[in-house]
Protein backbone atom coordinates (compact mmCIF):
# COMPACT_ATOMS: atom_id res chain seq x y z
CA UNK A 1 0.00 0.00 0.00
CA UNK A 2 2.52 2.72 1.10
CA UNK A 3 4.59 2.21 -2.57
CA UNK A 4 1.54 2.15 -4.18
CA UNK A 5 1.10 5.59 -2.53
CA UNK A 6 4.12 6.59 -3.28
CA UNK A 7 4.33 6.01 -6.76
CA UNK A 8 1.09 7.67 -7.06
CA UNK A 9 2.98 10.86 -5.11
CA UNK A 10 5.51 10.55 -7.27
CA UNK A 11 3.48 10.43 -10.89
CA UNK A 12 1.14 12.93 -9.60
CA UNK A 13 4.77 15.26 -8.98
CA UNK A 14 5.77 14.29 -12.63
CA UNK A 15 2.22 15.32 -14.11
CA UNK A 16 2.27 18.64 -12.25
CA UNK A 17 6.28 19.34 -13.23
CA UNK A 18 5.04 18.47 -17.03
CA UNK A 19 1.98 20.76 -16.58
CA UNK A 20 4.02 23.63 -15.38
CA UNK A 21 7.09 23.47 -17.93
CA UNK A 22 4.94 22.30 -20.85
CA UNK A 23 6.39 24.81 -23.00
CA UNK A 24 9.38 24.68 -22.38
CA UNK A 25 9.71 20.63 -22.83
CA UNK A 26 7.93 21.07 -26.16
CA UNK A 27 10.75 23.21 -27.55
CA UNK A 28 13.26 20.86 -25.82
CA UNK A 29 12.21 18.29 -27.67
CA UNK A 30 11.71 20.02 -30.96
CA UNK A 31 15.32 21.02 -30.55
CA UNK A 32 16.50 17.08 -29.98
CA UNK A 33 14.43 16.30 -32.82
CA UNK A 34 16.22 19.22 -35.07
CA UNK A 35 19.54 18.29 -33.95
CA UNK A 36 19.34 14.40 -34.57
CA UNK A 37 17.98 15.12 -38.22
CA UNK A 38 20.94 16.98 -38.78
CA UNK A 39 23.25 14.02 -37.29
CA UNK A 40 21.49 11.62 -40.11
CA UNK A 41 22.27 14.78 -42.33
CA UNK A 42 25.87 15.08 -41.57
CA UNK A 43 26.53 11.29 -40.84
CA UNK A 44 27.31 9.82 -37.54
CA UNK A 45 31.22 10.31 -38.00
CA UNK A 46 30.99 13.70 -39.58
CA UNK A 47 33.82 15.24 -38.05
CA UNK A 48 35.60 19.30 -39.79
CA UNK A 49 39.05 17.31 -39.04
CA UNK A 50 40.77 19.67 -36.81
CA UNK A 51 40.66 19.66 -32.43
CA UNK A 52 36.94 17.32 -32.90
CA UNK A 53 39.02 14.52 -34.33
CA UNK A 54 41.80 14.91 -32.18
CA UNK A 55 39.81 14.81 -29.00
CA UNK A 56 38.61 11.50 -30.17
CA UNK A 57 41.94 10.32 -31.09
CA UNK A 58 42.85 11.50 -27.39
CA UNK A 59 40.30 9.51 -25.70
CA UNK A 60 41.14 5.89 -27.68
CA UNK A 61 44.12 6.23 -26.37
CA UNK A 62 44.04 7.27 -22.74
CA UNK A 63 41.51 4.15 -22.98
CA UNK A 64 44.41 2.28 -24.49
CA UNK A 65 47.57 3.46 -22.24
CA UNK A 66 46.34 5.53 -19.25
CA UNK A 67 47.58 8.92 -21.02
CA UNK A 68 46.65 12.42 -21.83
CA UNK A 69 47.82 13.17 -25.24
CA UNK A 70 46.48 15.57 -27.46
CA UNK A 71 47.66 15.56 -31.82
CA UNK A 72 50.96 13.18 -30.50
CA UNK A 73 50.94 9.94 -28.85
CA UNK A 74 53.02 11.68 -25.72
CA UNK A 75 51.96 12.96 -22.73
CA UNK A 76 50.53 16.33 -22.53
CA UNK A 77 49.23 19.36 -20.79
CA UNK A 78 47.76 21.13 -23.76
CA UNK A 79 44.19 20.63 -23.20
CA UNK A 80 42.30 20.18 -19.98
CA UNK A 81 41.53 16.26 -19.07
CA UNK A 82 38.13 16.70 -18.92
CA UNK A 83 37.12 15.50 -22.85
CA UNK A 84 39.97 13.03 -23.18
CA UNK A 85 39.00 11.10 -19.93
CA UNK A 86 34.94 11.59 -21.24
CA UNK A 87 35.88 10.07 -24.52
CA UNK A 88 38.37 7.50 -22.90
CA UNK A 89 34.83 6.44 -20.72
CA UNK A 90 33.16 5.39 -23.96
CA UNK A 91 35.49 4.21 -25.46
CA UNK A 92 35.95 1.17 -23.10
CA UNK A 93 32.02 0.67 -23.81
CA UNK A 94 31.29 0.95 -27.50
CA UNK A 95 34.76 0.38 -29.12
CA UNK A 96 37.05 2.61 -31.11
CA UNK A 97 34.73 2.19 -33.93
CA UNK A 98 31.22 4.12 -35.52
CA UNK A 99 29.47 2.82 -32.54
CA UNK A 100 31.80 5.41 -30.65
CA UNK A 101 31.16 8.46 -32.52
CA UNK A 102 27.39 7.16 -33.05
CA UNK A 103 27.09 7.33 -28.73
CA UNK A 104 29.46 10.57 -28.65
CA UNK A 105 26.99 12.64 -31.27
CA UNK A 106 24.12 11.68 -28.80
CA UNK A 107 25.30 12.43 -25.82
CA UNK A 108 26.77 15.88 -27.46
CA UNK A 109 22.99 16.53 -28.33
CA UNK A 110 21.81 16.09 -25.28
CA UNK A 111 24.59 18.70 -23.71
CA UNK A 112 22.83 21.00 -26.53
CA UNK A 113 19.40 20.48 -25.29
CA UNK A 114 20.45 20.33 -21.79
CA UNK A 115 21.61 23.84 -22.00
CA UNK A 116 18.24 25.11 -23.57
CA UNK A 117 16.94 23.95 -19.90
CA UNK A 118 19.00 25.93 -18.26
CA UNK A 119 18.71 29.20 -19.93
CA UNK A 120 14.66 28.78 -19.60
CA UNK A 121 15.23 28.15 -15.66
CA UNK A 122 17.65 30.85 -15.39
CA UNK A 123 15.27 33.39 -17.10
CA UNK A 124 12.36 32.03 -15.09
CA UNK A 125 14.22 32.86 -12.25
CA UNK A 126 13.45 36.89 -12.40
CA UNK A 127 10.46 37.09 -15.48
CA UNK A 128 7.65 34.90 -16.77
CA UNK A 129 8.54 31.49 -18.00
CA UNK A 130 7.32 32.55 -21.02
CA UNK A 131 10.51 34.91 -22.13
CA UNK A 132 12.61 31.81 -20.49
CA UNK A 133 10.82 29.85 -23.28
CA UNK A 134 11.73 32.50 -26.08
CA UNK A 135 15.18 33.05 -24.69
CA UNK A 136 15.62 28.91 -25.75
CA UNK A 137 14.43 29.66 -29.19
CA UNK A 138 18.02 30.95 -30.40
CA UNK A 139 19.26 27.23 -30.04
CA UNK A 140 17.42 26.70 -33.34
CA UNK A 141 19.83 28.31 -34.95
CA UNK A 142 21.66 26.35 -37.48
CA UNK A 143 25.40 27.60 -36.06
CA UNK A 144 24.41 25.78 -32.61
CA UNK A 145 22.57 22.86 -34.40
CA UNK A 146 25.85 22.07 -36.40
CA UNK A 147 28.09 23.22 -33.40
CA UNK A 148 25.91 20.03 -31.14
CA UNK A 149 27.38 17.59 -33.94
CA UNK A 150 30.66 17.97 -33.27
CA UNK A 151 32.97 16.44 -30.56
CA UNK A 152 34.68 19.96 -29.40
CA UNK A 153 34.89 21.37 -25.97
CA UNK A 154 32.00 24.22 -26.49
CA UNK A 155 28.91 22.07 -26.29
CA UNK A 156 30.04 20.22 -22.62
CA UNK A 157 31.54 23.81 -22.13
CA UNK A 158 28.17 25.83 -22.44
CA UNK A 159 26.22 23.18 -20.68
CA UNK A 160 28.10 23.68 -17.40
CA UNK A 161 29.11 27.29 -17.06
CA UNK A 162 25.07 27.34 -18.30
CA UNK A 163 24.54 25.09 -14.92
CA UNK A 164 26.92 27.20 -12.54
CA UNK A 165 25.32 30.61 -13.46
CA UNK A 166 21.71 29.04 -12.78
CA UNK A 167 23.07 27.64 -9.57
CA UNK A 168 25.09 31.14 -8.97
CA UNK A 169 21.56 32.90 -8.86
CA UNK A 170 19.56 30.10 -7.26
CA UNK A 171 22.51 31.11 -4.53
CA UNK A 172 21.71 35.00 -4.38
CA UNK A 173 17.94 33.81 -3.66
CA UNK A 174 18.24 30.56 -1.41
CA UNK A 175 21.62 30.94 0.44
CA UNK A 176 23.03 27.54 1.69
CA UNK A 177 24.19 24.27 0.35
CA UNK A 178 21.61 23.26 -1.87
CA UNK A 179 22.93 24.84 -4.93
CA UNK A 180 26.10 25.21 -3.60
CA UNK A 181 27.50 21.33 -4.32
CA UNK A 182 25.55 21.35 -7.78
CA UNK A 183 27.27 24.56 -8.84
CA UNK A 184 30.61 22.96 -7.82
CA UNK A 185 30.56 20.54 -9.60
CA UNK A 186 29.19 22.51 -12.58
CA UNK A 187 32.20 24.68 -12.46
CA UNK A 188 34.77 21.79 -11.97
CA UNK A 189 32.81 20.00 -15.66
CA UNK A 190 34.01 23.60 -16.90
CA UNK A 191 37.15 23.88 -15.67
CA UNK A 192 37.99 20.11 -17.15
CA UNK A 193 36.56 21.80 -20.63
CA UNK A 194 38.52 25.07 -20.45
CA UNK A 195 41.09 26.62 -18.34
CA UNK A 196 39.55 29.98 -19.02
CA UNK A 197 36.71 30.01 -16.53
CA UNK A 198 39.40 29.12 -13.59
CA UNK A 199 38.71 32.95 -12.44
CA UNK A 200 34.78 32.18 -12.71
CA UNK A 201 34.36 31.76 -8.56
CA UNK A 202 35.47 35.62 -8.37
CA UNK A 203 32.60 36.82 -10.82
CA UNK A 204 30.30 34.67 -8.39
CA UNK A 205 31.68 35.95 -5.29
CA UNK A 206 31.19 39.96 -6.00
CA UNK A 207 27.49 38.88 -7.00
CA UNK A 208 26.84 37.35 -3.26
CA UNK A 209 28.19 39.63 -1.93
CA UNK A 210 26.38 42.33 -3.87
CA UNK A 211 23.05 40.44 -3.25
CA UNK A 212 24.12 40.31 0.54
CA UNK A 213 24.87 36.44 0.73
CA UNK A 214 25.52 35.48 4.08
CA UNK A 215 29.76 36.03 4.27
CA UNK A 216 30.35 33.76 6.94
CA UNK A 217 28.32 31.06 4.74
CA UNK A 218 30.60 32.58 1.49
CA UNK A 219 33.62 32.35 3.37
CA UNK A 220 32.82 28.40 4.31
CA UNK A 221 31.88 27.79 0.66
CA UNK A 222 34.74 29.40 -0.76
CA UNK A 223 36.94 27.14 1.67
CA UNK A 224 35.45 24.14 0.23
CA UNK A 225 35.20 24.65 -3.13
CA UNK A 226 39.15 25.89 -2.76
CA UNK A 227 39.70 22.22 -1.38
CA UNK A 228 37.73 20.76 -4.52
CA UNK A 229 40.15 22.36 -7.21
CA UNK A 230 42.85 21.69 -5.08
CA UNK A 231 42.18 17.89 -4.84
CA UNK A 232 42.50 18.50 -8.96
CA UNK A 233 45.53 21.02 -9.23
CA UNK A 234 47.93 19.36 -6.81
CA UNK A 235 47.94 15.44 -8.76
CA UNK A 236 47.35 17.46 -12.00
CA UNK A 237 50.67 20.03 -11.37
CA UNK A 238 52.56 17.07 -10.26
CA UNK A 239 51.91 14.91 -12.84
CA UNK A 240 53.00 17.40 -15.58
CA UNK A 241 55.87 18.73 -13.35
CA UNK A 242 57.19 15.03 -13.80
CA UNK A 243 56.20 14.97 -17.18
CA UNK A 244 57.55 18.73 -18.33
CA UNK A 245 59.78 19.50 -15.11
CA UNK A 246 58.15 22.37 -15.13
CA UNK A 247 54.73 23.79 -13.20
CA UNK A 248 51.98 23.57 -15.19
CA UNK A 249 49.01 24.34 -12.75
CA UNK A 250 45.93 23.64 -15.56
CA UNK A 251 47.90 23.86 -19.57
CA UNK A 252 50.81 24.90 -21.28
CA UNK A 253 49.14 26.08 -24.29
CA UNK A 254 48.11 29.29 -24.21
CA UNK A 255 51.43 30.24 -26.27
CA UNK A 256 50.18 29.52 -29.62
CA UNK A 257 46.88 31.32 -29.30
CA UNK A 258 48.83 34.44 -27.71
CA UNK A 259 51.20 34.86 -30.65
CA UNK A 260 48.35 34.01 -33.41
CA UNK A 261 46.25 37.21 -31.40
CA UNK A 262 49.71 39.46 -32.50
CA UNK A 263 48.26 39.34 -35.86
CA UNK A 264 45.01 40.45 -35.27
CA UNK A 265 43.88 44.15 -35.32
CA UNK A 266 45.98 46.85 -36.78
CA UNK A 267 49.48 48.28 -36.54
CA UNK A 268 50.41 45.54 -35.24
CA UNK A 269 54.50 45.12 -36.28
CA UNK A 270 55.46 42.92 -39.70
CA UNK A 271 57.74 40.26 -39.28
CA UNK A 272 60.22 41.63 -41.65
CA UNK A 273 61.39 44.38 -39.80
CA UNK A 274 61.51 41.92 -36.54
CA UNK A 275 64.72 39.90 -35.34
CA UNK A 276 63.20 36.52 -34.20
CA UNK A 277 66.82 34.46 -34.05
CA UNK A 278 67.97 36.82 -31.43
CA UNK A 279 65.33 37.31 -29.44
CA UNK A 280 63.03 34.34 -30.12
CA UNK A 281 65.41 31.32 -31.00
CA UNK A 282 68.43 31.98 -28.71
CA UNK A 283 67.00 32.61 -25.33
CA UNK A 284 64.33 29.52 -26.04
CA UNK A 285 67.24 27.41 -26.89
CA UNK A 286 68.93 28.67 -23.77
CA UNK A 287 66.05 28.54 -21.51
CA UNK A 288 65.14 25.08 -22.25
CA UNK A 289 68.36 23.08 -23.26
CA UNK A 290 67.68 20.47 -21.01
CA UNK A 291 64.69 19.58 -23.14
CA UNK A 292 67.35 18.83 -26.10
CA UNK A 293 68.41 15.96 -27.71
CA UNK A 294 72.98 16.73 -27.06
CA UNK A 295 74.31 14.31 -29.91
CA UNK A 296 71.53 16.00 -32.87
CA UNK A 297 71.03 18.76 -31.18
CA UNK A 298 67.34 18.75 -32.29
CA UNK A 299 63.90 18.63 -29.42
CA UNK A 300 63.36 15.54 -28.22
CA UNK A 301 60.55 13.92 -29.75
CA UNK A 302 57.87 13.76 -26.19
CA UNK A 303 59.02 17.42 -25.15
CA UNK A 304 58.30 19.17 -29.07
CA UNK A 305 54.64 19.86 -28.34
CA UNK A 306 55.72 21.61 -25.14
CA UNK A 307 58.72 23.88 -26.42
CA UNK A 308 57.32 24.68 -29.49
CA UNK A 309 54.43 26.20 -27.64
CA UNK A 310 57.10 28.03 -25.15
CA UNK A 311 58.69 29.25 -28.19
CA UNK A 312 54.78 30.70 -29.67
CA UNK A 313 55.16 32.15 -26.22
CA UNK A 314 58.06 33.99 -26.36
CA UNK A 315 57.62 35.42 -29.87
CA UNK A 316 54.52 36.54 -28.99
CA UNK A 317 55.98 38.32 -25.82
CA UNK A 318 58.45 39.90 -27.73
CA UNK A 319 55.85 41.08 -30.98
CA UNK A 320 53.62 42.95 -28.00
CA UNK A 321 56.79 44.83 -26.73
CA UNK A 322 57.62 45.90 -29.84
CA UNK A 323 54.06 46.27 -30.70
CA UNK A 324 53.69 48.66 -27.46
CA UNK A 325 57.32 50.26 -28.50
CA UNK A 326 56.43 51.41 -31.33
CA UNK A 327 52.54 51.83 -31.56
CA UNK A 328 50.94 51.75 -28.06
CA UNK A 329 47.75 53.07 -29.22
CA UNK A 330 47.08 50.58 -32.04
CA UNK A 331 47.52 47.82 -29.64
CA UNK A 332 45.61 49.01 -26.93
CA UNK A 333 42.64 49.84 -29.44
CA UNK A 334 43.18 46.11 -30.96
CA UNK A 335 43.42 44.27 -28.11
CA UNK A 336 40.20 46.32 -26.05
CA UNK A 337 37.78 47.02 -29.24
CA UNK A 338 38.56 45.58 -32.42
CA UNK A 339 39.31 41.56 -31.11
CA UNK A 340 36.79 41.90 -28.59
CA UNK A 341 34.25 42.83 -31.18
CA UNK A 342 35.04 40.54 -34.02
CA UNK A 343 34.18 37.77 -31.25
CA UNK A 344 31.26 39.28 -30.07
CA UNK A 345 29.90 39.38 -34.35
CA UNK A 346 31.04 36.36 -35.64
CA UNK A 347 29.37 33.29 -35.56
CA UNK A 348 31.01 29.46 -35.60
CA UNK A 349 29.87 27.93 -38.71
CA UNK A 350 32.11 25.88 -41.07
CA UNK A 351 29.28 23.75 -42.97
CA UNK A 352 25.77 24.29 -43.52
CA UNK A 353 23.17 22.72 -42.01
CA UNK A 354 19.52 22.54 -43.16
CA UNK A 355 20.76 25.18 -46.34
CA UNK A 356 21.20 28.01 -43.79
CA UNK A 357 23.57 30.57 -45.06
CA UNK A 358 26.34 32.12 -42.51
CA UNK A 359 24.84 35.56 -43.56
CA UNK A 360 21.69 34.49 -41.32
CA UNK A 361 23.68 33.51 -38.52
CA UNK A 362 25.68 36.80 -38.35
CA UNK A 363 22.58 38.64 -39.26
CA UNK A 364 21.13 36.90 -36.02
CA UNK A 365 24.07 37.61 -33.76
CA UNK A 366 24.02 40.95 -34.61
CA UNK A 367 20.77 41.43 -33.50
CA UNK A 368 21.02 39.83 -30.00
CA UNK A 369 24.14 42.00 -29.70
CA UNK A 370 21.58 44.54 -29.76
CA UNK A 371 18.85 42.92 -27.78
CA UNK A 372 21.96 42.56 -24.81
CA UNK A 373 22.34 46.19 -25.12
CA UNK A 374 18.70 47.07 -24.71
CA UNK A 375 18.15 45.02 -22.05
CA UNK A 376 21.28 46.02 -20.20
CA UNK A 377 19.73 49.76 -20.65
CA UNK A 378 16.32 48.76 -19.63
CA UNK A 379 17.41 47.00 -16.47
CA UNK A 380 19.12 50.93 -15.40
CA UNK A 381 16.40 52.48 -16.48
CA UNK A 382 13.73 50.10 -14.70
CA UNK A 383 15.99 49.56 -11.73
CA UNK A 384 14.77 46.37 -11.91
CA UNK A 385 16.86 43.28 -11.93
CA UNK A 386 20.28 45.14 -12.51
CA UNK A 387 22.61 42.99 -10.47
CA UNK A 388 21.60 39.64 -12.71
CA UNK A 389 21.86 41.60 -15.87
CA UNK A 390 24.93 43.27 -14.91
CA UNK A 391 26.32 39.83 -13.60
CA UNK A 392 25.89 38.45 -17.07
CA UNK A 393 27.58 40.94 -18.70
CA UNK A 394 30.80 40.72 -16.78
CA UNK A 395 31.11 36.78 -16.51
CA UNK A 396 30.45 37.38 -20.36
CA UNK A 397 32.59 39.98 -21.10
CA UNK A 398 35.22 39.05 -18.65
CA UNK A 399 35.72 35.66 -20.33
CA UNK A 400 35.44 37.66 -23.75
CA UNK A 401 38.82 39.83 -22.71
CA UNK A 402 40.17 36.49 -21.58
CA UNK A 403 39.77 35.08 -24.75
CA UNK A 404 41.04 38.39 -26.45
CA UNK A 405 44.63 38.97 -24.52
CA UNK A 406 45.19 35.58 -26.75
CA UNK A 407 43.29 34.90 -29.86
CA UNK A 408 39.72 36.34 -30.90
CA UNK A 409 38.02 33.58 -32.49
CA UNK A 410 34.69 33.06 -33.23
CA UNK A 411 34.93 29.90 -31.53
CA UNK A 412 35.30 30.63 -28.22
CA UNK A 413 32.68 33.16 -27.97
CA UNK A 414 29.97 30.39 -28.84
CA UNK A 415 30.48 28.47 -25.62
CA UNK A 416 29.49 31.56 -24.23
CA UNK A 417 26.73 32.64 -25.95
CA UNK A 418 23.66 31.14 -23.51
CA UNK A 419 25.01 34.35 -21.68
CA UNK A 420 23.37 36.40 -24.08
CA UNK A 421 20.07 34.52 -24.73
CA UNK A 422 19.28 34.86 -20.67
CA UNK A 423 20.27 38.53 -21.26
CA UNK A 424 18.00 38.67 -23.52
CA UNK A 425 15.06 36.58 -22.25
CA UNK A 426 15.06 38.73 -18.79
CA UNK A 427 15.49 41.91 -21.26
CA UNK A 428 12.44 40.98 -23.12
CA UNK A 429 10.22 41.43 -20.39
CA UNK A 430 12.31 44.75 -18.81
CA UNK A 431 11.96 46.14 -22.27
CA UNK A 432 7.85 44.94 -22.86
CA UNK A 433 8.00 47.04 -19.66
CA UNK A 434 9.81 50.06 -20.56
CA UNK A 435 7.08 50.35 -23.66
CA UNK A 436 4.59 49.96 -21.38
CA UNK A 437 5.43 52.42 -19.21
CA UNK A 438 6.13 54.92 -22.07
CA UNK A 439 2.47 54.14 -23.15
CA UNK A 440 0.98 54.81 -20.41
CA UNK A 441 2.70 58.21 -19.89
CA UNK A 442 2.28 59.13 -23.41
CA UNK A 443 -1.08 61.01 -23.14
CA UNK A 444 -0.10 63.20 -19.93
CA UNK A 445 3.18 64.21 -22.52
CA UNK A 446 0.56 65.16 -24.88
Amino acid sequence: MAGAANKHKMSGRLAAFVRQHRAALVVMALLLLVRLMALYSLGFTYSIESDDLAYVESGIRFAQTGSITMHTEYPSAQIMPGLTVLIGLFSLVFGEGKLLWVALKLLWIVMGVCTSWYIYRCVSLFVPQWCGVLAMLPLFRADFIWMDNLILTETPFMLALTAMVYYTLCMGRTPGYRYFWPCAAAYMAGLMCKANIALYPLFALVYLLVVKYDRKLLAKQCVVLAGIVLCFVVPWSIRNYVQFHAFVPLTYGAGNPTLLGTYQGVGYPEDESLDYQVNVEQPVREQYAAYYDEETGEILPEYQTYVSLQRDGVKARYRQQVWWDTDYKTLLYSYGVLKPQLMMERVFYWDTVFDQPKETMELAQRIDLCLCIAALAAAFILKRHRKPILFLTAVYLGNLYIYAMTFAYERYNASMMSLRFIMVGIGIALILSLIRRGMRTLPEET
